[in-house]
Formats: C-alpha cells, sequence, structure tokens
C-alpha cells in the first residue's frame, strides 16, 4: 500500500508541474520539457524496485522502443484531433492509444539490441522534428488562465496515475519486454495533453506535441544509461545516475530553445 501511495504522490506532482509550466511559459517549451525523463524513470524504477535490477534493465532496453512509438503516438494525435469536430477528445485518445500498441508490438519485433532501438527512435525522432515543423506555433499571450478547482487537479494526476499503476502492476504478468514497450507510452505528455486539449484548444495541444521530440532524446538517454546502469550500481544509485546524465541533456536543448523563442 506505501508503494501504491508513493506512485500516486511522485507521478501527480509531475504531472501538475508540467500543466503548471505549459500555462506559464507556453506549450512549445512545455513540450519539451515532457521530455523530463520523470514517467520512464519512474516506471523502471519500480520495476526495479518490486522486480529486481536485472529486470529493469531488460525492460530498459524495450522503452527504447516504446519512446519511439510514443512519437507515433504524437502524430497520430495531431493529425487525427486536426480532422475531429464532435467527442475530438476521446476519439483523438482512443486512436491514438491503438497506434502506439501496434507500433510498440511491431517494434517489440526486433531484436531487443540497445543500438539498434536507439537507431530507430533517432530515426523515428529525426522524422517527428521534420513533419511536426507543420505544426503552426501558438501563441498563450494575454489568454485568460482557467480558474484550477479541486476537481480539475483530481482529473490531471488522476489519467497519470492509473497508466503507472497498470504498467508497473502488470509487470511480472507481462514480462520485461512488454512492460518496457508500455514505459515508453507518454505517461506524462498524454495528461498534460488532455488537459491543455480540454482546457484551451487542439491547436494548443497541438503546440505541446511541436515541442516533444526535442526532449525526447533526454528520454532515450536515460532508458539507454538504465540499461547500463541499473545493473552494477543498483536500482537506487543507477536510476538517479540515468536521470542525471539525460536531465543535462534537457537542459541545454530547453536552454538553446529558450533563447530562440525569446529572440523571436
Amino acid at each position: 500500500m506505501t508503494m501504491i501511495l508513493i506512485k500516486i504522490v511522485v507521478t501527480s506532482l509531475i504531472v501538475l508541474g508540467l500543466s503548471w509550466l505549459s500555462e506559464r511559459v507556453g506549450p512549445r517549451i512545455a513540450g519539451v520539457f515532457a521530455g523530463l525523463p520523470l514517467g520512464i524513470a519512474v516506471s523502471l524504477f519500480f520495476m526495479g524496485v518490486e522486480q529486481g535490477p536485472k529486470f529493469a534493465s531488460t525492460a530498459s532496453l524495450s522503452a527504447l522502443g516504446g519512446l519511439g512509438a510514443s512519437l507515433v503516438f504524437c502524430y497520430v494525435y495531431w493529425k487525427t484531433s486536426s480532422l475531429l469536430g464532435r467527442w475530438n477528445v476521446v476519439l483523438t485518445s482512443a486512436i491514438s492509444i491503438a497506434v502506439f500498441l501496434l507500433v510498440a508490438a511491431a517494434l517489440g519485433m526486433l531484436p531487443q539490441n540497445r543500438w539498434l532501438l536507439t537507431a530507430v527512435t533517432v530515426t523515428i525522432t529525426g522524422i517527428a522534428i521534420l513533419l511536426f515543423r507543420g505544426i503552426p506555433k501558438t501563441d498563450y499571450n494575454g489568454r485568460k488562465t482557467v480558474k484550477v478547482t479541486p476537481t480539475s487537479l483530481v482529473v490531471r494526476a488522476g489519467v497519470a496515475t492509473a497508466i503507472l499503476l497498470v504498467i508497473t502492476g502488470l509487470a511480472n504478468v507481462i514480462g520485461e519486454k512488454w512492460a518496457g514497450l508500455l514505459s515508453g507510452f507518454p505517461i506524462t505528455l498524454y495528461p498534460v495533453l488532455l488537459i491543455v486539449h480540454v482546457t484551451y484548444s487542439k491547436e494548443d495541444a497541438h503546440g505541446i506535441i511541436k515541442g516533444f521530440p526535442y526532449g525526447i532524446g533526454s528520454l532515450i538517454i536515460c532508458s539507454l544509461a538504465a540499461s547500463y546502469l541499473l545493473v552494477p550500481l543498483g536500482v537506487y544509485w543507477g536510476m538517479l545516475a540515468a536521470i542525471a546524465l539525460s536531465t543535462i541533456f534537457l537542459a541545454v536543448i530547453a536552454a538553446v530553445m529558450w533563447k530562440n523563442i525569446k529572440g523571436t
């Protein structure tokens, strides 16, 4: 029960923080910071605690493929939500999640080699950056801030927490490969997309998607480092080192993008 409460608190804080960031500094920077390795790190960490470091290390390899599927998820979310009218959020979510699972299953059929999966995900990232250039820039200036209520906070945090609990809870049943693939799902990004989509507009959600490929390199580094470090260093120190390496990368990318945005 204590472990479940820890998962709920940690995941809730991450999602609420990204939601606040999206409202204060704009969707593109929020999209970049959605690349913070906290969602995937939390998943792998709890797998390591509950199933052992070897399980989490193996799962981190498959997570590299799951990250590629998460970019396809974002592309489908963008295109589907652009076309739909009524029931936009519900249908867009259902279609995007279904496509994520199909792509993840396809990537799971590849040899689970860290460098092959890294190359595939980096290639998908490059394609996503090119495709997402078609997403118009979103201006948050002058927009009225929506009042935050206890109910909205619960909804924001509840979606991400539910996803995390399902993935880590089923880890021992579905095995390392599928646990890792599902860890690549945008656990913290998806609830933020829903929040922004419903609270503001689909265009604002698209702005977050536009920035996500620039931050996903951090997630790739985290998964890659975890696959090397979790066994020799243990779950706690191994994951801490992986997060530190990936956060340094993300900080550089965010600083460059912020400078460019302020300069325009």
